[in-house]
């Protein structure tokens, strides 16, 4: 089996991060530590981390569904595939080729999943975009952002992958081409902007926390990109890219996330966390683009922490002018 595409991000694909008082299954940034005897383990085995909190984040944080699986005749997402792949994308590769890129199975059937997979090929994959093939994936999967997870999170997400139910749902192979040589490079955590509050701001370390969240996800979609899979990080969560993931469909725009006029303008932190977590505008009760990932079955079900450090983040980022973008609801 060939893995072209294992998760894709659109709109606002969220990973989580530290301070989480709603159970384990919130984030954190620090490596975990137990008392007594370490136990030994193959480095290669996702030993790190739980499948609760791989759980939180493939279905609250990291949005695998909105990819992984396919809606029903009444548009909403269809369970009985939970992340078994087929629903496709329009991306266009370097050369500006239009490719049709389809969602893969994640489930842990074999062979049509990632049942026969290992958890070094599936940590691979995630985060250097490289599939138990030796075959490079397109960055519509947000690899170089993911690159930046922690290990625990990492194999947190494999160890909840290896529980998800197996489906032999066939996904076709992208079309005309099915790889790309080599992969995106992946993304230098120096190069994302760190909050700009104070360290004795007393939300400082929240903003530093969101801003693992936002750079593991929101930095994909919403940097405009100089070339093709390299983000332009004087433009960063300034929004401007542009999408055609539905061959036919209108093209959508990223927002700015930046607190620029152009961006997120006045709302306050408590705002932006409502809005994430309604998926609506404030005060017109519009419905955010198609693309972005909320509501309360989505980025709703988020810990309110980790909800706020991403909303803290983003209200002290450095402003930018970039728009204002719109996109259909």
């Amino acid at each position: 089996m060939k893995m072209q595409t294992f998760a894709i991000m659109l709109g606002v694909l969220l990973a989580a991060c530290g301070g989480s008082n709603e159970g384990d299954t919130g984030a954190s940034t620090s490596g975990s530590s137990s008392g007594g005897m370490e136990t030994e383990h193959d480095p290669l085995d996702a030993y790190r981390g739980t499948v609760e909190r791989g759980q939180y984040l493939v279905d609250h944080v990291l949005m695998c569904g909105v990819c992984h699986t396919p809606n029903d005749a009444d548009g909403n997402p269809d369970m009985s595939l939970y992340l078994a792949g087929s629903r496709s994308y329009d991306f266009e590769d370097i050369d500006g080729t239009i490719i049709t890129v389809n969602a893969e199975n994640l489930t842990s059937h074999n062979p049509e999943g990632l049942g026969s997979w290992t958890d070094d090929q599936i940590r691979t994959a995630l985060i250097k975009g490289i599939d138990d093939e030796h075959i490079a994936i397109y960055p519509i999967m947000p690899y170089p952002e993911y690159s930046l997870l922690t290990p625990e999170d990492v194999d947190s997400i494999i160890q909840y992958l290896r529980t998800v139910p197996p489906n032999d749902n066939v996904v076709a192979a992208d079309f005309p081409h099915f790889d790309q040589q080599p992969p995106a490079p992946q993304v230098k955590e120096a190069d994302v902007p760190h909050t700009t509050l104070p360290k004795d701001d007393p939300e400082y370390e929240a903003a530093e926390r969101g801003r693992y969240i936002a750079a593991t996800a929101c930095l994909n979609c919403h940097t405009e990109q100089i070339t093709p899979d390299v983000p332009d990080f004087t433009k960063a969560f300034a929004g401007g890219k542009k999408y055609t993931f539905i061959r036919g469909a209108p093209e959508q725009t990223s927002v700015n996330l930046t607190p620029d006029p152009t961006g997120l303008g006045d709302l306050s932190v408590a705002d932006i966390e409502a809005e994430l977590k309604s998926n609506k505008e404030k005060g017109t009760g519009r419905a955010f683009c198609n693309t972005h990932p909320g509501g309360p079955d989505r980025l709703g079900g988020m810990t309110d922490s980790d909800r706020h450090d991403v909303a803290v983040y983003l209200h002290s980022l450095p402003p930018i002018a970039n728009g204002p973008f719109t996109c259909e609801p």
